[in-house]
């Protein structure tokens, strides 16, 4: 049997066990340590591969935090970590994104792939050994077993006689939606352990250094259009016109938020975070551009390129100090109104902007090319997804909240938003207005109004009045009943750390407090 095949069929059935009708828990553990066991089982020098285990760890660690947190951030990691791990797996020696491109592309177009090896491995000349004919009985036994089972439940629907005969034998393990589900296990994994590599692109990613090859000024595509000095001179005023318009901007935030520590006068602080990352985006990416125009050939290595040089150093200098100045905009922002998922994503896009930035710094000065770019950034873009993975951002968001808030009563907090998080703060919020029964909003800025008690809403009225937080009580105690619902009697294979940690410490806070429960799922 060829030695794709095993692995397959048992990642097929582990797909089949560990996720029919289950949540996300240690079933993706297991299934990834699995899948990474049979990818070293087939070819056991991966494991001299820092690629692929650079991918196998990614794996590791994010699939163990969909165990630990059950969370979506986990999850992403965990998928990118999968395709990135199929595709090192067939060519340790391609770079991030192309191993990745070519895995994921690989999965997708899996149908026709599989129809394609189905055709040849049943057409083409083989040797006439057992096993070779084994594989070819098994392969043709697949479809007429498939529509038997279509039919089967076809007749099971349109026949009550045979339904109750049929009911009599025990298909609990099996139904149309099991079939259908390892139908579709089945597929992924012949196209994670079946990777199809493009060889034209393969080639050109091995074939091709990071350094960029020495090249004649009549060599460079540009030199038709212009010569060295005159590209040196433009570029040369671009950038000093650049720098000092770049200057005046960062002088402006250094100002006003290193001396005078105010936003200026009819600004507010969400104009003064969104505007400066919207220009920073531009900013960056007209950068970068600039810089790779003209640092793409002969100019990297023409003796009259110093100044050149010198100004886009300063440029990038002056970027990072506007990145920089964004992060404190940012901080400023967070101060006043809390911290939230896309405020924590700003810092994670800033950290990308240094990056990009930083490589191309280094590109300019060892006279890399831009494959390096993409290579080195695609790297370090994985690397800080999954340095972000084992941090429960929902609890971290909570925690922040709620200190910050009883520092400083001005804090303008969106409850409702904390509310909605996962489950991993439904404890910590269970407890902090339920139990404890505080607020993230001052008695100055909870309802104050007067009624007249024949008016038609009084009451709600009146209990908005007596409890602000009535509603966000409500939310907590249907949010803790649906998890209850739907993971209290889980699975072995749907354990989750998190999960359980929150169901049991809010069981524990209803018991020892003796709360009711005021709502109900439908």
């Amino acid at each position: 049997m060829k030695r794709n095949d095993v692995p397959i069929l048992v990642a097929t059935a582990a797909w089949s066990f560990l996720f029919y009708r289950q949540s996300a828990g240690i079933n993706y553990f297991i299934f990834d340590i699995l899948l990474i066991i049979l990818l070293l089982v087939r070819d056991a020098a991966l494991l001299r591969r820092l690629t692929f285990i650079a991918a196998a760890a990614g794996c590791i660690v994010s699939s163990f935090f969909v165990f630990w947190y059950g969370t979506t951030l986990p999850y992403v990691a965990n998928v990118i970590s999968l395709v990135a791990l199929a595709g090192f797996s067939m060519d340790p020696e391609s770079s991030f994104i192309i191993a990745w491109l070519q895995s994921f592309f690989s999965m997708c177009c899996v149908v026709i792939f599989m129809a394609s090896d189905f055709i040849m491995r049943i057409t083409s000349p083989r040797e006439n050994s057992t096993e070779s004919r084994a594989i070819q009985k098994v392969l043709l036994a697949i479809i007429p077993v498939v529509i038997f089972f279509v039919f089967f439940f076809i007749y099971r629907e349109s026949n009550p006689i045979f339904d109750q005969l049929a009911s009599r034998i025990n298909f609990d393990w099996l139904s149309a939606g099991w079939v259908l589900f390892t139908i579709g296990g089945f597929l992924l994994m012949y196209g994670f352990f079946r990777q199809r590599i493009a060889d034209s692109i393969q080639r050109r990613d091995h074939t091709t250094p990071d350094d960029l090859a020495v090249i004649t000024e009549e060599q460079d595509s540009l030199s038709q259009f212009a010569n060295a000095d005159n590209l040196v001179y433009t570029g040369v005023l671009l950038l000093i016109l650049l720098n000092g318009l770049l200057s005046v901007v960062n002088g402006l935030d250094v100002y006003y938020l290193g001396i005078a520590h105010r936003v200026p006068a009819g600004i507010t602080y969400a104009q003064f975070l969104h505007n400066g990352t919207n220009a920073l985006i531009l900013s960056i990416i007209l950068a970068i551009s600039i810089i790779l125009f003209y640092f793409r050939g002969y100019l990297n290595f023409y003796g009259g390129n110093k100044w050149l040089k010198l100004l886009a150093h300063l440029w990038i200098a002056q970027n990072i100090i506007l990145v920089l100045s964004t992060c404190y905009r940012n901080y400023s922002y967070i101060a006043s109104y809390g911290l939230t998922h896309k405020r924590i994503g700003v810092y994670v896009y800033l950290a990308l902007c240094i990056a990009g930035l930083v490589t191309t710094f280094i590109k300019i000065l060892q006279a890399k090319n831009n494959w390096f770019l993409f290579r080195k950034n695609a790297w370090i873009m994985y690397a800080l997804l999954i340095a972000a993975v084992p941090v429960d951002w929902d609890t971290v968001i909570a925690d922040f909240n709620i200190s910050h808030f009883q520092e400083d009563k001005k804090m303008e907090i969106d409850q409702q938003y904390m509310v909605n998080l996962s489950h991993a703060n439904l404890a910590q919020l269970f407890r902090f207005y339920i139990v404890e029964n505080k607020s993230l909003k001052t008695r100055e800025d909870s309802v104050q109004v007067a009624v007249a008690v024949t008016a038609p809403n009084a009451e709600a009225i009146m209990e908005t009045i007596a409890d602000p937080n009535i509603e966000i009580k409500k939310a907590l105690w249907s949010n803790y009943l649906y998890l209850d619902r739907n993971y209290g009697r889980h699975d072995w294979q749907s354990t989750c750390i998190s999960k359980d940690r929150n169901l049991t410490a809010i069981k524990e806070m209803i018991r020892t407090h003796q709360l009711t429960c005021p709502v109900s799922l439908r």
